[in-house]
């Protein structure tokens, strides 16, 4: 077959519930590169949140905080930050509206404690204290999280945020969809709202066109893998987009196949139905 660039989103995809990659994931990606295939990750991360990822197996490339940042074999192809003037903007519209959010940089994520507790409580809502506080610690290593109060004025890729009631992120979606592009995900379960604000510029999808330009790869050749609707822009964009069982009803409606769930290790078996391995 024609060698392919395959794009794969990280949570819900490679992992599960923040976890790492199985040993058959990691067999595909590798069998992948090994037969000539191009393979990059594909994620709304920030570089510093895919480290572990990028450490325990090769890839290609990544794509991270949803399009902004861009890397190829180690060469920065694109990066691009928000402008301060909107940050100000929606700072000013959470903070009125009670709404927790970070500031995801590329090598460091800044985030309130409050923040940091719906954050790692959204899923792991029946565990002890000592449990939630290795939690914390965890995810404070994962994504190199500094205290928001520290935050010194480097550049920003992306906001996650955490509304506590769906009127408070009703008066924030009014006021900011000018401005940003906004995904909610259903992550953290019903409870809560969790999503992000992201530029109108940037997407998965015009993260997967840089890179097919960069390389001079026929859009033609192209996989991605994704399951929330924060994927929606890379499997319209790609030639062949591939959902996860597991995935978002209203993403599956535009995939051209679902595969297997992220706990079914739905990559590897996908990567041997499609003949890339």
């Amino acid at each position: 077959m024609e060698k392919k660039a395959i794009f794969l989103d990280v949570d819900g995809t490679l992992v599960a519930n923040h976890g790492k990659m199985t040993e058959q994931v990691k067999k595909a990606i590798t069998l992948a590169r090994n037969q000539g295939h191009k393979v990059f990750i594909c994620t709304g991360r920030n570089k510093i949140g895919i480290r572990n990822e990028l450490e325990e197996v090769n890839f290609d490339g990544f794509i991270a905080s949803a399009g902004s940042y861009i890397e190829v074999a180690d060469e920065v192809v694109h990066s691009r930050y928000y402008d301060r003037k909107l940050i100000e903007k929606a700072c000013d519209v959470f903070n009125r509206n009670n709404i927790v959010y970070n500031y995801e940089c590329t090598d460091i994520t800044y985030m309130s404690p409050k923040m940091m507790e719906f954050f790692v409580g959204g899923n792991n809502e029946e565990a002890t204290n000592s449990e939630m506080e290795r939690l914390k610690a965890e995810q404070s290593d994962k994504f190199n999280v500094r205290d928001m109060n520290e935050y010194d004025g480097r550049g920003i890729h992306k906001i996650s945020f955490i509304a506590m009631k769906q009127e408070d992120f009703d008066h924030a979606f009014k006021e900011l969809k000018e401005n940003f592009n906004f995904v909610v995900h259903d992550m953290f379960g019903s409870k809560n709202i969790n999503g992000e604000i992201m530029s109108k510029l940037d997407n998965k999808g015009t993260g997967i066109k840089r890179i097919v330009d960069y390389l001079n790869i026929d859009m033609e050749d192209t996989i991605g893998f994704g399951d929330s609707m924060n994927d929606y822009e890379m499997i319209d964009a790609v030639k062949c987009g591939v959902v996860m069982d597991n995935g978002s009803a209203r993403l599956k409606e535009i995939a051209d196949r679902i595969c297997k769930s992220v706990d079914e290790d739905g990559v590897y078996y996908e990567f041997i139905d499609l003949g890339i391995i």
